[in-house]
């Protein structure tokens, strides 16, 4: 699973999902879409990725899921290399996701919710 984050990424939401599918027993790659590892987190918190997001281009996932925030689910949606990832997820059929800000601020301007019921932070269904 590849769970990226960036500055102002929702800590809480981060954590719980990395926390949640480690425990399941899921491999889970923090990878950073910043230059450094260590990232600010929404509410000050600072989080360390396991790798750049750079290192992971060609790698192959179950899951990419993406945390919300803001302005976190704006850097994660500037981040060329993270788009890539994802479209080639989502032309692989294989399961993305996003939560809160993240779905309509993130994977909306990228083209990946044509077709797909979704809700989002603060938005009716689109």
């Amino acid at each position: 699973v590849l769970i990226p984050i960036g500055f102002g990424t929702e800590e809480m939401e981060a954590v719980i999902m990395i926390d949640v599918l480690r425990r399941a027993g899921a491999d889970v790659t923090v990878a950073s879409v910043d230059p450094q590892l260590e990232i600010k987190a929404s509410g000050g918190t600072k989080l360390v990725a396991d790798a750049s997001i750079s290192a992971c281009w060609n790698e192959t996932y179950d899951l990419v899921a993406l945390p919300g925030g803001m302005p976190g689910s704006v850097t994660l949606r500037d981040c060329e290399v993270l788009r890539k990832i994802t479209s080639k997820q989502a032309e692989e059929k294989r399961l993305y996701g996003a939560i809160s800000a993240a779905p309509a601020v993130t994977l909306l301007p990228w083209g990946l919710l044509r077709r797909k019921e979704v809700r989002s932070f603060d938005m009716e269904p689109f």
